[in-house]
């Protein structure tokens, strides 16, 4: 085991430093590019294991309650976590904490449920094979990225269709019908 972390480690090193920062930009201006709270999420859910999506999002959730004054307890309790990890990120907000702190200001004040909601098995299914269900994907993508008067038209379309598909209420429901 020890022998493969030392590898894996020899590896990274065998990157220059110009390497490494193109990777990190590249990664940054991925994260940035991403337009909607939907598109970001599948990104996420490509990118990172739910383990790490986990242990991402608790570490961003501890900065918010620490900056909000919370008590190490009470964190321990709400996110069951440890008194090290929340910690460390003690730590971290007072040496350098100036990208929690932008971002937490940013946040919402509430999580808005459907935006994880929207990406299902079946959507990660329908991703995962797109050639099978481009047409679908597709008109998903031209609606979610239609002005209202686009949006507008296509509502009008699918009112005047008899029998409605399961993927007609779908799209209705990507137009806020």
């Amino acid at each position: 085991m020890k022998k493969l972390y030392l590898e894996k480690h020899k590896r990274l090193d065998k990157l220059t430093k110009k390497d490494h920062e193109d990777l990190v930009m590249d990664l940054v201006n991925a994260i940035v590019s991403t337009k909607s709270i939907g598109d970001a999420a599948l990104f996420l859910q490509d990118l990172l294991t739910k383990s790490e999506i986990k242990m991402l999002a608790k570490r961003l959730r501890i900065a918010k309650l620490l900056i909000k004054g919370m008590d190490y307890r009470e964190i321990e309790q709400d996110l069951h976590v440890g008194h090290t990890t929340i910690a460390k990120i003690a730590v971290w907000l007072s040496e350098r904490g100036g990208g929690f702190r932008k971002i937490i200001s940013n946040l919402p004040k509430q999580v808005t449920q459907n935006s994880w909601e929207e990406i299902s098995d079946w959507d990660n299914f329908k991703r995962r094979y797109s050639l099978y269900f481009w047409p679908e994907l597709l008109l998903e993508q031209v609606i979610k990225s239609a002005s209202q008067r686009q949006k507008d038209k296509i509502k009008n379309v699918l009112d005047r269709l008899e029998e409605k598909s399961e993927l007609h209420k779908r799209i209705g429901k990507f137009l806020g019908r």
